[in-house]
């Protein structure tokens, strides 16, 4: 039994804020009640809905603590729900978000690993409005708490739903913001880093993250302006003095223009942005060689759920797209910074066009752009992946799978 109808604080407190999700919310609410750790309450907040959230939470009757307030948004929801809340440990879970049966019961056994750490975080696999499981993970890198901060200003990538965090600590913290109407966890996680805080992550994939089109992050507008909102709140406004600027600032606003950049291409389809990549150079030289950065203009408009695998990706359409964009920045700039890395921009592009390609098994076009990339930065021969994609490119498909068989018949031969 889970602690809702028990005295003794339960280990974590679910946290459900749940707005027009109806037609969501029973599933999350049974992923909950279907984990084999069962030390948890569930706490459903209904924040001004006008479709049947109440309805279904109801149904579960003491099984899951209900609480109606008048619109607050996500921020508002969240944070009602940790104030009811009884447990150590908050773990958050989107209404249209759910957990495989083992998601608590992980998070406990590196609590119990790391005590260190205050914020846990995991992996999810997207699935698509009905639930189907899409390609795609998303949430976790592999990156050590030392560099998480920086990490995490150039780009956001934890999801809520795969995060639990010590109670006390998110409300010393303050809880989330709730002047911003999105991008409030990742406004949290950026404060907690900032004092020092240590997060664990791992990439324990127990998560769901439904891609559909009525989600918060599905509006390219409001996300644009809350991420600017919390990159202004944290380090002041974009003043264009970049020699003056931290370095953290310089990476966060970097990101913003990254983000601005990516967003635009992915969700709108829109490549006329030399303008928004300069100021993301500017702000952030290091996004020259940042390869995450040019991989994703070479998966240019292919949605999420699907980024990186060999669905819905134009590869030959994108790379027209991303040399122009590139021609456009050259023909814009007259920043000296910017032209004498002329050569890094397009060595990194043609890299990740031609990493692209192999993952999704068009050797030719890999062969094509990594020749390319060789021409702008020779130095690349000497990487090991480099190489190796080179000559995987020229022995083509066909003989690659011959090759593996052959491996593999080997392998059980030396085993029998």
């Amino acid at each position: 039994m889970n602690h809702n109808s028990k005295t003794s604080p339960p280990q974590f407190s679910v946290i459900i804020p749940a707005y027009n999700q109806a037609r969501f919310l029973g599933e999350a609410i049974e992923s909950v009640l279907a984990q084999t750790f069962q030390d948890f309450e569930i706490v459903v907040i209904n924040d001004g809905s006008t479709d049947e959230t109440e309805a279904v939470a109801l149904e579960y009757g003491d099984k899951v603590r209900y609480i109606l307030q008048e619109n607050q948004g996500l921020a508002g929801a969240r944070n009602s729900g940790i104030r009811a809340a009884k447990g150590e440990w908050i773990a958050l879970l989107d209404s249209d978000d759910k957990w495989l049966p083992e998601f608590l019961e992980r998070m406990m056994a590196r609590i119990n690993e790391h005590p260190q750490a205050v914020v846990f975080y995991g992996a999810a696999l997207c699935v698509d409005e009905w639930g189907v499981p899409l390609k795609q993970v998303v949430g976790y890198r592999s990156i050590d708490n030392s560099r998480l901060y920086h990490a995490l200003l150039r780009a956001n990538f934890i999801i809520p739903s795969a995060v639990v965090v010590n109670k006390i600590v998110i409300e010393q913290a303050g809880c989330f913001d709730q002047t911003l109407r999105s991008c409030e966890d990742w406004d949290l996680c950026l404060h907690l880093l900032s004092e020092g805080k240590t997060f664990y992550g791992s990439p324990d994939v127990l998560v769901h993250y439904r891609i559909h089109g009525s989600s918060l992050s599905a509006n390219v507008e409001n996300m644009q302006k809350s991420y600017y909102s919390v990159i202004e709140k944290h380090f002041g406004v974009d003043d264009r003095h970049y020699d003056q600027w931290s370095e953290e600032k310089r990476i966060a606003f970097g990101g913003f223009y990254r983000y601005q950049l990516l967003t635009n291409i992915q969700r709108r389809n829109e490549w006329q942005g030399a303008d928004i990549l300069s100021k993301a150079l500017k702000s952030d030289p290091a996004l020259v060689t940042d390869l995450d950065f040019f991989y994703e203009l070479a998966l240019g408009s292919q949605p999420l759920g699907y980024r990186g695998t060999d669905c819905h990706l134009t590869l030959e359409k994108n790379t027209r797209c991303v040399e122009t964009l590139l021609a456009d920045l050259f023909a814009l700039t007259n920043e000296l910074e910017i032209l004498a890395n002329r050569s890094a921009i397009y060595g990194s592009a043609y890299k990740t066009i031609a990493l692209a390609a192999y993952n999704t098994g068009q050797f030719a076009w890999c062969r094509k752009y990594l020749l390319k990339a060789l021409r702008h930065q020779p130095g690349l021969v000497s990487e090991r992946m480099v190489l190796g994609s080179l000559v995987k490119s020229f022995l083509g498909g066909r003989m690659l799978y011959i090759l593996q068989a052959f491996k593999r018949s080997m392998t059980m031969g030396g085993a029998k």
